[in-house]
C-alpha cells in the first residue's frame, strides 16, 4: 500500500516524539507503556500454590512463630500437597494429618494464591462457629494484612471488608467464609473451590443418613470439570465418613530416606525405643520429658539410632509414595492408577525438630499408657489422633475363659489374702435363689475373689425367704496368714432390677440391723461415671443407679487387660471352676450403630440363655466397692513403715531419757 505524505499529517506521540513518515512507509513509534501495564498483557504461566506462597505468602507474628515470607524449609511435605491443588487433574485431596504439622496452612496458601493468581468462587468451611471466627480473626486477616498482594484485592483495600459468616466481594471473585450450619455454608451458590478444615469434625445438618460432604459437592456442579476440593483434618474414628472418603484416595504416605544407609520407610511408632525398668514397664512418664537418652528412634532398615536432627535430614530426602508402591533408591516402584483423589499422611516424625522432638513423643505416650492403665483411653486416643496422626479403633472387648486361668492364684477359698483391706458383696438375685460373688479390695484395687457361688431361697418375694442371704452378709472370713483374725464386708449391693420391692424390704431390715446392705439397679442413661443415689422410700432408703456399661469396663480391665498381678488386677482362688469362668467371660463388648456417623460399644451375652450371673454378682461387688470409697485405701507397706518410723523414734526417746 502507497501512502502519499502530502496526504498525512504529522502527529505527535503521547510522550512527545514526532512519527517518522518515509514514502511508501509508515513508521511509528509506539507509546511508552507503564509496568503495571506491561504487566497486564504480558502473557506468563500462573505460579503453583508453593510457589506463590515462597514468592508472595508474609507471615506475620499474629499467626505464626516466624515472621517473614514464607519458606519451605521446615516444611517441604507440604509442597506436592499444595502443588496438587494448582494443577489441572487433581479434584480433590484429602489430608489425614498430626496436630500443629501446617496442613491448613496449605490451606491458607491455596486460599492466597487463588485470590491473587486465579480467582474463582471460594467457600472455607470450618467445623463449628467458634472456632471459624478464631480462625478468621487469629489467621486469615493477618494472612491478608501482612501480604500485600491479598490486600489490595480487598474491596477498597480495606481489612474490614473481609467477612466471616457471609460473602466477602473482591475485585476479581467472591469469597464465602462459614463453618458448618452456617448461611454461607447450606447457601446454594455455585462455587468452584472449597477447603473443609477439620473435615473430620463437620458435621453438615443433612440427615443421618447422607453423606456430609455431598452437600458441599453439590455446590461445584457449575464447574464439575474444574473444581477443586481440599479436606485436611486429623483423623478421630476408624470407619467415620472422614475415614472413608481418605480410603478412597490413593492413599500417599512419606517415606523418610535414612541418612545412614540411604533405604527409605514410612516412620511408625513401632520404630520408637523406650528404657525400661527391671521389670519390663515403662518409666514413670518425666523420665522421658527430662532425659532425652530414655527414648530413641531406629531406622529398621539398618536399625542405627537417629537423633531428631538425623530424622529431619530423614524427612528432607522424602519421598511421597502412593499405597500399594515402594520407594527404592528415591523412585516409586510398583504399579499406581493415575487418580482425581489424592490422599496424604502426616505424622508427627514428619515434623521439624524445633517444633517437636522424639523425647516429646515419648513422654506423651508414656503419660497416655499411664492414663490408660488407670482406665482413661482419652489422652491415648488424642496421641494416636493428633501425633500419629492416624483412626483412634474402638476395639470391641472380647473375654474368653481361657485368658482367665493365669488368675487363678494358691491361695483357699473362704480365707482373706494378704493385702485384702475390705470386703465387697455382690449379689444378683433371681426369682428362687440369688448368685453372689465375695471381694476383697487392695490398695490401687487389687482384688481377690473370696468367694462365690449360689444360694437357694425360695420365693425371694418372701422377706423370710432371704435369711441365707442376711448369714452370708454377716459371715466372718479367717485371714490366710493368721486364722485366729477375720474380716466382714463393709458393704452388700443387691440387684433390684427384678422383685424391686422385695429388695427394698431386705435392706431396710438390714438397715435397722446396723447392717450395710443396699439396692443398686443398672441405668440406661449413662450421664455419670458410676453411680448415683436416689432416695426410695419415703427417703428412709437410698438406692444407687449404676453406669453398668462403665463397671463392665472396669471389670475387662480388672480380669482380661491387666495381665501382671499388682494394681487393677482381679485374683482368682485356687478352688475356681470352670463354671466360674465362664460365668465371668459370658459378655463381650460390641459396637452398636445409633446412627450414620454415632456408635456406641455395648456389653451383650454372648449368646442368649448362657449364664452370666456371676458376671453381673462382680458388677455389684465392683459397685458396692466404688460406694465404700475404695480409692481411698492406703498403702498398706507405706502404713508399716511408718508405724516403724514411730516405734523407732519411741524407742529412741526412752533410751535418751534412762
Amino acid at each position: 500500500m502507497t501512502i502519499d505524505p502530502l496526504q498525512v499529517s504529522t502527529p505527535q506521540s503521547g510522550d512527545g516524539s514526532k512519527l517518522q513518515i518515509i514514502p511508501g512507509v509508515l513508521e511509528i513509534t509506539p507509546y511508552a507503556l507503564f509496568q503495571e501495564e506491561i504487566e497486564t498483557i504480558e502473557v506468563r504461566d500462573k505460579l503453583t500454590v508453593s510457589q506463590w506462597a515462597e514468592s508472595r505468602r508474609i507471615l506475620s507474628r499474629k499467626e505464626s512463630r516466624y515472621e517473614g515470607p514464607w519458606s519451605h524449609s521446615i516444611c517441604p511435605y507440604l509442597v506436592e500437597i499444595m502443588d496438587c491443588l494448582s494443577d489441572m487433574h487433581t479434584r480433590e485431596v484429602w489430608l489425614k494429618k498430626c496436630a500443629q504439622s501446617a496442613g491448613t496452612e496449605a490451606g491458607h496458601n491455596w486460599l492466597g494464591q487463588t485470590v491473587d493468581e486465579d480467582p474463582a468462587p471460594f467457600l472455607y468451611i470450618m467445623p463449628d462457629e467458634a472456632l471459624a471466627k478464631k480462625e478468621f480473626r487469629t489467621r486469615i486477616k493477618p494472612m491478608f494484612e501482612s501480604s500485600p498482594t491479598l490486600t489490595k484485592h480487598l474491596k477498597n483495600g480495606d481489612i474490614q471488608n473481609l467477612n466471616i459468616g457471609q460473602e466477602t466481594e473482591l475485585d476479581r471473585m467472591f469469597l464465602y467464609m462459614g463453618w458448618a450450619g452456617s448461611a454461607v455454608s447450606m447457601s446454594s451458590t455455585p462455587v468452584r473451590k472449597i477447603i473443609i478444615d477439620e473435615a473430620a469434625k463437620c458435621q453438615m445438618d443433612i440427615g443421618d443418613e447422607a453423606n456430609p460432604y455431598d452437600l458441599l459437592r453439590d455446590r461445584q456442579k457449575t464447574f464439575s470439570d474444574i473444581s477443586k476440593l481440599f479436606a485436611p483434618s486429623t483423623s478421630i474414628l476408624e470407619g467415620d465418613e472422614f475415614d472413608l472418603e481418605y480410603g478412597g484416595t490413593d492413599m500417599r504416605s512419606y517415606w523418610l530416606k535414612c541418612p545412614y544407609c540411604n533405604q527409605f520407610h514410612i516412620a511408625r511408632h513401632e520404630y520408637l525405643q523406650f528404657d525400661k525398668n527391671s521389670v519390663g514397664h515403662l518409666l514413670p512418664a518425666v523420665h522421658y520429658q527430662e532425659d532425652d537418652k530414655c527414648s530413641r528412634y531406629i531406622c529398621p532398615k539398618c536399625e542405627k539410632i537417629w537423633d531428631d536432627w538425623k530424622r529431619w535430614q530423614a524427612v528432607q530426602g522424602g519421598v511421597w509414595c502412593p499405597a500399594g508402591c515402594k520407594v527404592e533408591d528415591g523412585k516409586i516402584i510398583g504399579l499406581s492408577h493415575a487418580s482425581p483423589m489424592r490422599g496424604y499422611h502426616i505424622s508427627s516424625f514428619m515434623i521439624y525438630p524445633g517444633f517437636l522432638t522424639i523425647s516429646n513423643m515419648a513422654f506423651t505416650w508414656a503419660k497416655a499408657q499411664a492414663k490408660l492403665k488407670a482406665g482413661n483411653k482419652k489422652p491415648l486416643q488424642n496421641y494416636i489422633n493428633s501425633w500419629l496422626g492416624e483412626n483412634w479403633i474402638e476395639k470391641e472387648k472380647e473375654t474368653a475363659a481361657d485368658r482367665l486361668i493365669p488368675h487363678i492364684g494358691t491361695y483357699k477359698k473362704e480365707t482373706v489374702p494378704d493385702g485384702v483391706q475390705i470386703i465387697t458383696i455382690g449379689i444378683d438375685q433371681q426369682m428362687d435363689h440369688v448368685w453372689y460373688i465375695v471381694a476383697g479390695w487392695g490398695y490401687r484395687c487389687e482384688i481377690w475373689t473370696i468367694e462365690e457361688g449360689r444360694l437357694e431361697t425360695g420365693d425371694v418375694r418372701q422377706l423370710a425367704n432371704w435369711e441365707p442371704v442376711e448369714e452370708l452378709i454377716c459371715k466372718n472370713w479367717h485371714l490366710a496368714g493368721d486364722d485366729k483374725q477375720t474380716k466382714s464386708a463393709v458393704l452388700t449391693a443387691i440387684d433390684c432390677g427384678d422383685q424391686q420391692e422385695a429388695v427394698f424390704d431386705f435392706c431396710m431390715k438390714c438397715q435397722r440391723q446396723g447392717i450395710a446392705a443396699v439396692p443398686v439397679k443398672g441405668s440406661g442413661l449413662g450421664k455419670f461415671d458410676i453411680y448415683r443415689p436416689v432416695k426410695v422410700r419415703n427417703d428412709k432408703l437410698i438406692r444407687y443407679d449404676l453406669n453398668v456399661n462403665n463397671i463392665k469396663n472396669k471389670l475387662f480391665r480388672f480380669m482380661y487387660e491387666t495381665i501382671d498381678s499388682g494394681p487393677s488386677f482381679w485374683h482368682l482362688h485356687r478352688e475356681t471352676s470352670e463354671e466360674v469362668r465362664e460365668h465371668l467371660s459370658s459378655e463381650h463388648q460390641v459396637t452398636e450403630k445409633m446412627s450414620l456417623r454415632k456408635t456406641n460399644l455395648v456389653w451383650q451375652p454372648k449368646a442368649d440363655h448362657k449364664p452370666n450371673h456371676l458376671w453381673d454378682a462382680a458388677v455389684y461387688a465392683t459397685a458396692a466397692a466404688e460406694i465404700a470409697n475404695v480409692h481411698l485405701l492406703r498403702d498398706p507397706s507405706r502404713e508399716q513403715r511408718n508405724k516403724d518410723r514411730k516405734f523407732e523414734k519411741e524407742g529412741e526417746s526412752i533410751r535418751t531419757r534412762y
